[in-house]
């Protein structure tokens, strides 16, 4: 078990296949097996919100194509990633779940180890991820504050030359420090 267990919903019409995932990520995943798109809507909708959903293409009633499609519609669920796990073998197919935003196609039937690297590498990718998003709203909202910065010191030391102002130019000596914070608060935190 990894420290921050990362969840995955399966989906798949077939009992067999269903258990054999959940018996080989079980061990790795916090795992929830759907028997059908209904199903894995029921979960999004009860606020299982899944850090990757395993999608079968070939199901009755909705196959996975149209589930991906359908979750592209709704905003909560557009960034869930999918890997389609599929009997279907034919490049068509394949470009057509990977044109859908899935992030990798997995034929059946497939070696388990192969499928936990897979799992575990585009799992690790999409943390990074996370973290770079989030570590460019960080230097959004620094930036933000560095531009607010720079216009008060510019105002503030404009209005201290025309008035001669020993107390606004100390003022905007002061801004410039909280400046140079912001901007080594930022530097720190990215590693330069």
């Amino acid at each position: 078990m990894t420290k921050e267990q990362k969840t995955i919903i399966i989906v798949d019409d077939n009992d067999a296949n269903l258990t054999a995932c959940k018996k080989i990520l079980k061990p790795f995943y916090l795992v929830y097996p759907a028997p059908s798109a209904a199903k894995m809507f029921d979960l999004l909708e009860h606020n299982i919100i899944p850090d990757l959903i395993m999608l079968d293409v070939e199901m009755p009633e909705m196959d996975g194509y149209e589930a991906a499609r359908m979750m592209q519609n709704v905003e909560e669920y557009k960034k869930i990633p999918i890997i389609f796990l599929t009997a279907r073998n034919d490049a068509i197919s394949e470009m057509e779940g990977l044109n859908l935003g899935a992030l990798d196609y997995i034929h059946k039937p497939f070696v388990s180890a192969l499928l936990l690297r897979r799992l575990e590498m585009h799992l690790s990718l999409i943390g990074y991820q996370k973290k770079l998003e989030e570590r460019n709203k960080s230097f959004f909202q620094m930036s933000q504050e560095i531009r607010s910065s720079l216009n008060a010191v510019i105002e503030t030391l404009n209005s201290a030359k025309s008035d001669n102002d020993a107390n606004k130019i100390e003022e905007g000596i002061q801004i410039s420090r909280n400046l140079l914070g912001i901007v080594s608060k930022m530097l720190d935190e990215s590693g330069i």
